[in-house]
């Protein structure tokens, strides 16, 4: 399991880094041409485009193993550690559904562009390519919540076995 977790570490950061420095150069390319040369490459915004969508949507997965999407804690932060772990689980259990969904709602997207035969405008490319984005980085974001889920479970029945031997030891006094 470590193995794998390792490889789609690798996999993820890798899709964002290209994407990114890809991105970056492409835009800088297409101002260089356009203000020095008086060209443009027509087709550069709309792989910039679409090369910025992908990072999103991998980056999202990557955000969501790092713990670093953003929360709203103020009312938990005032439990106690049982129920503060009992909503985790629950947001969890929430996010991987909203992962659900997305994944379906991609799919759909996908099913439909390729039903129409959908090319983009500037290069050609079927549609389904850039759209592809949605079901990867649901399913990314799905496996990444899933592993938080399991570490919460995992911890939730570590605390519980704590309490229960304090509660033991606490009564043989």
């Amino acid at each position: 399991m470590k193995k794998v977790n390792k490889l789609l570490n690798y996999i993820e950061e890798y899709i964002a880094v290209t994407t990114l420095i890809f991105t970056s150069l492409l835009v800088f390319a297409q101002v260089v041409l356009r203000y020095l040369f008086n060209y443009s490459l027509h087709w550069s915004e709309e792989v910039a485009r679409y090369l910025i969508i992908w990072f999103i949507f991998i980056g999202s997965s990557i955000a969501v193993r790092e713990k670093a999407h953003a929360t709203v804690d103020a009312l938990v932060i005032i439990l106690p550690n049982l129920m503060k772990k009992f909503f985790a689980i629950l947001a969890n259990v929430i996010a991987m559904v909203f992962c659900i969904v997305i994944i379906l709602s991609g799919c759909k997207s996908i099913l439909n562009v390729m039903q129409y035969g959908s090319v983009t405008p500037s290069l050609g490319m079927p549609m389904y390519i850039p759209y592809l984005a949605i079901p990867v980085g649901g399913t990314l974001m799905l496996i990444r919540f899933f592993q938080i889920f399991l570490d919460e479970i995992r911890n939730l029945r570590a605390d519980k076995a704590t309490i229960s031997n304090s509660h033991e030891e606490m009564t043989k006094l």
